[in-house]
């Protein structure tokens, strides 16, 4: 009785499946509907993100980092000099060497901002970094030497 079941099911979906295929009624075929696609426009381009800002230039931003001694001024060693746009992915660090020098290559500009800067070792202090969190700012425009002096607290 199953089969004869699924027989009779079977012819039912076909015939109701052809009964359709008549030529007489078919509607010719039609063209594709012509789809307007929206011209972008600049406000609609994705936007760069803000951060970096400028283009990474291939200027050179280095110094020397000192403290003033009774002999004048002593380069100090081992300073974390942290760069916010310094190198291609940002956010660099360099350490000072025995003559107190620091360097990066590759910075972000953009015409009329500074870089931000920070300046750390253990024992001492930066007097002119504005707090918080204790920056300087330094203007690139070209390769650019910033020189920085810490105190000993």
């Amino acid at each position: 009785m199953t089969n004869r079941t699924n027989t009779g099911l079977l012819v039912l979906v076909l015939a109701s499946g052809l009964a359709g295929c008549d030529d007489a009624s078919s509607p010719a075929p039609t063209a594709p509907a012509v789809v307007q696609v929206p011209v972008p426009t600049p406000s609609t381009f994705p936007q760069r993100p803000i951060f970096p800002p400028g283009v990474l230039s291939a200027y050179t931003l280095s110094g020397v980092v000192s403290e003033v001694t009774t002999t004048g001024h002593t380069p100090i060693e081992g300073v974390a000099v942290y760069c916010e746009l310094c190198g291609e992915d940002t956010h660099s660090w360099s350490f000072t060497d025995s003559r107190g020098t620091y360097s990066f290559t590759g910075v972000w500009t953009t015409p009329g901002s500074t870089t931000p800067l920070w300046f750390s070792k253990e024992g001492y202090t930066d007097p002119l970094a504005v707090t918080p969190p204790g920056y300087r700012q330094a203007m690139v425009n070209g390769d650019t030497r910033f020189d920085v002096t810490l105190v000993r607290r």
